[in-house]
């Protein structure tokens, strides 16, 4: 009898002690007019939360943990003074914003030169890298510390990628028209390859050792093999009849690693590109106006693309190929990720 009510006891504790409910993932998009991070619930498509960060917002990557959002931030851009107008104030939030998530603030501010644009972390994420495109070159900064250090990024650095293993940082050159790639301890070149017409974006598969430079001049995305620092080869995509052609932005992986989805900026459209077969299977059309960012949700059943001049984000279904919502998001969308 006692062991029976002892039994009934422990089965009605169950019931009555709230459960902790895991944390949904959010998504977190950078307002580049706006001066802040943008929380989307993505399950419900809307917004839950808004983080001034800085001026002109670009880049993002989350901690491996999900506790910190690493933000480069860009600051005003360069202006001529107008004749007769009274000096403007210093704006000092150029560098890299470091949000606490849980916070929902930002927890550091670690000043650079104006223009970051890009920015990730080294694997054990001690150090961030942050590409500037202004001043070419790319900032290796101690993230508990603040300190710098400075190595040539190529002209005009775009996105850039740490490898897995920490021991290459992977840059695009938009204004060279090249990939490289450096040892972030020594500063040594490791390689350097053509990468058609104003790479923008590089993207690193999660297992393998393949990486992929998204051209903007051209739709060209340029494999690399990021193991032995090399071209791989070319996947040259059809350009439509009718213009505007796609100008590329960013790209994902589907969690398969055989598509890779394209954003396309003037042509507001995302391509579904196999890998294997070198061609483009899939369009979705009227995702938004100049889409440029882009995230997939980690089931790899839905896409969000950041859509700066219409300020939303589009949420589309990959199986249906559609745009099923949007979220409005004021200040220029610019690009996102998901947070655990």
């Amino acid at each position: 009898m006692r062991s029976t009510a002892l039994l009934a006891t422990c089965v009605a504790t169950l019931f009555t002690i709230p459960q902790v409910a895991r944390a949904k993932p959010l998504l977190a998009v950078s307002a580049e007019a706006g001066g802040e991070v943008v929380l989307v619930d993505p399950a419900t498509a809307q917004v839950v939360e808004h983080i001034k960060v800085g001026t002109r917002p670009r880049g993002l990557k989350p901690s491996r943990d999900g506790k910190r959002l690493l933000v480069a931030v860009a600051g005003p851009p360069k202006a001529a003074p107008r004749p007769g107008a009274p000096a403007a104030a210093a704006d000092k939030s150029a560098g890299l914003a470091i949000v606490d998530v849980a916070a929902r603030k930002v927890a550091k501010q670690i000043a650079t030169p104006p223009a970051p644009y890009a920015v990730d972390v080294s694997p054990d994420g001690r150090t961030a890298f942050v590409s500037n495109s202004d001043t070419n070159e790319l900032f290796l900064i101690d993230v508990a510390s603040g300190t710098i250090k400075k190595t040539q990024g190529g002209t005009e650095p775009q996105g850039l990628a740490v490898r897995r293993d920490g021991k290459a940082v992977f840059i695009a050159a938009h204004g060279g028209d090249e990939v490289s790639a450096i040892n972030p301890k020594t500063a040594k070149l490791l390689m350097r390859i053509d990468a058609g017409s104003r790479p923008q974006t590089v993207l690193l598969a999660p297992r393998g050792d393949t990486g992929f430079a998204i051209d903007e001049g051209m739709p060209l995305v340029t494999t690399i093999d990021t193991k032995g620092n090399a071209f791989k080869q070319e996947l040259l995509l059809p350009r439509p009849a009718k213009p505007p052609g796609p100008a590329l932005q960013s790209g994902v992986l589907s969690p398969d690693g055989k598509l890779i989805y394209l954003t396309t900026g003037p042509a507001r459209s995302v391509l579904f590109v196999d890998i294997a077969k070198k061609a483009v299977v899939g369009t979705v059309d009227g995702v938004g106006a100049f889409p440029r960012g882009i995230a997939i949700s980690p089931d790899g059943k839905k896409l969000y693309t950041a859509n700066g001049p219409s300020n939303d984000v589009a949420i589309i279904d990959v199986a249906a190929k559609k745009v099923e919502s949007r979220v409005a998001v004021p200040g220029a969308p610019w690009g996102l990720v998901f947070l655990k």
